[in-house]
């Protein structure tokens, strides 16, 4: 090859390059876009939801700060060899 190939060929790779670049940035630009759309459109459609959960607030669930005291006690069946004969 000589020096016009090598120079053309290097600046074809760098204008390739560089239009790669472009275009993940427009792609990633894009899907920023859609992901703050989607989140915000969540986020308006979630705001008057009730909140809550396992720290007994609005929407706990019936019995929410109600709490049942009690002990327990395992208790393992034993079977004995003589109990199987009868």
């Amino acid at each position: 090859m000589n020096l016009l190939q090598r120079i053309a060929g290097a600046v074809v790779g760098v204008v390739l390059f560089v239009l790669a670049l472009v275009f993940t940035s427009v792609i990633l630009a894009i899907a920023g876009a859609i992901a703050l759309v989607v989140g915000a459109w969540l986020w308006w459609r979630t705001r008057n939801l009730p909140r809550g959960g396992a720290r007994g607030g609005p929407g706990a669930g019936k019995g929410s700060g109600t709490v049942i005291e009690g002990e327990y006690r395992v208790e393992r069946e034993v079977r004995r060899l003589d109990d199987d004969a009868r």
